[in-house]
């Protein structure tokens, strides 16, 4: 099985000097110096980890959710939606850290803070260009403080070994950025061993490329679950995640896309269905499909529901809907 390289753990990660960043964006737009500056980032090699939970959940089956929470433009607001799905673990797509359109926060922490729970939290992109913020924050300086984003997960469970599992890029967001969000870095994923009870589980959070086509995010599937056999030796295995499928609301068994089935060879199941996403302060949706899913392995599954990215307000919280299921070993 390949190995993936354990991250250092770090309690914050190692920032990007503003000079180099502005220097970056500014640079041809090369592969050969998109690979000259990614070799320079300490930050790439790093999982940020902090926090301790309040409580443990209590004991038989456990509630798991994953969420793409687009930046996390409301943490306090998303989190008191994940405390009323009584989601023990929160697998995390598109979390920022140091941006000016989410108010330079860090908002991996402040949704744990939030839950009184524990993170971790690793770089997907150093972003090189700041998005303007689609809502007004105090004290929100122009530019990028840091210009981290990527992925993660917030825990009420105790945790081990969090790696960072990063997938061949299928797109270049340095050379050919989309929307102009010129950026440093590839698709990645963030997986540890989990601990419930007398039982440890492998679980990963993932966002794989959305601007590829059905063959490449096959490939990058097939290679996250050959990582993921390297790190569960045998344990169950929760994946959950923004996979960017293009197919319409619950089609599972589209032939084109062919990660369903690379997984089912591998012996998983999916699971949730229906359309994923919906309007939000950044995106006018991309009408009924479903990008976010759960695929498991050693274990059962139950209650495998989506639930509107809303507050009690009505305020959207994301362009993707929280996805959530009950687990038993």
């Amino acid at each position: 099985m390949p190995s993936v390289p354990p991250p250092m753990i770090v309690p914050t990660l190692t920032p990007v000097p503003a000079g180099n960043r502005d220097a970056w964006l500014q640079a041809p737009a090369t592969p050969q110096v998109h690979a000259a500056a990614l070799s320079t980032l300490p930050a790439f090699g790093e999982v940020e980890v902090a926090g301790t939970a309040a409580a443990l959940p209590p004991a038989g089956p456990l509630r798991i959710a994953a969420w793409n929470v687009e930046r996390c433009l409301f943490p306090d607001a998303s989190a008191a939606l994940l405390r009323r799905e009584a989601a023990a673990l929160t697998l995390l797509t598109e979390m920022d850290q140091g941006c000016h359109r989410t108010g330079q926060r860090h908002t991996t922490r402040l949704l744990a803070d939030a839950l009184d729970q524990g993170y971790a939290f690793a770089v997907e992109f150093l972003e090189l260009a700041a998005m303007p913020a689609p809502i007004s924050f105090a004290g929100n300086p122009p530019g990028n403080t840091l210009g981290f984003h990527g992925n993660g997960f917030v825990s009420a469970l105790p945790f081990r070994d969090p790696v960072v599992i990063r997938l061949d890029p299928e797109a270049d967001w340095f050379v050919t950025p989309r929307g102009g969000q010129k950026r440093i870095g590839a698709r990645m994923a963030v997986a540890a061993i989990f601990r419930h009870q007398a039982v440890e589980f492998v679980g990963c959070s993932v966002h794989l490329e959305s601007d590829t086509d059905f063959a490449g995010r096959d490939r990058q599937m097939a290679a996250l679950l050959r990582a993921l056999d390297g790190l569960a030796e045998g344990l169950p295995v929760v994946v959950g995640g923004d996979l960017n499928t293009h197919v319409t609301a619950g089609a599972a068994d589209d032939p084109r896309e062919l990660l369903f089935e690379t997984a089912r060879r591998q012996g998983y199941d999916w699971h949730v269905s229906g359309a994923s996403t919906r309007p939000s302060h950044w995106s006018t949706g991309c009408g009924p499909r479903q990008l976010d899913w759960f695929c498991t392995r050693g274990c059962r599954v139950s209650e495998a529901r989506m639930t509107p990215a809303l507050d009690e307000a009505g305020t959207v919280l994301s362009d993707h809907e929280l996805i959530g299921i009950t687990v038993s070993f």
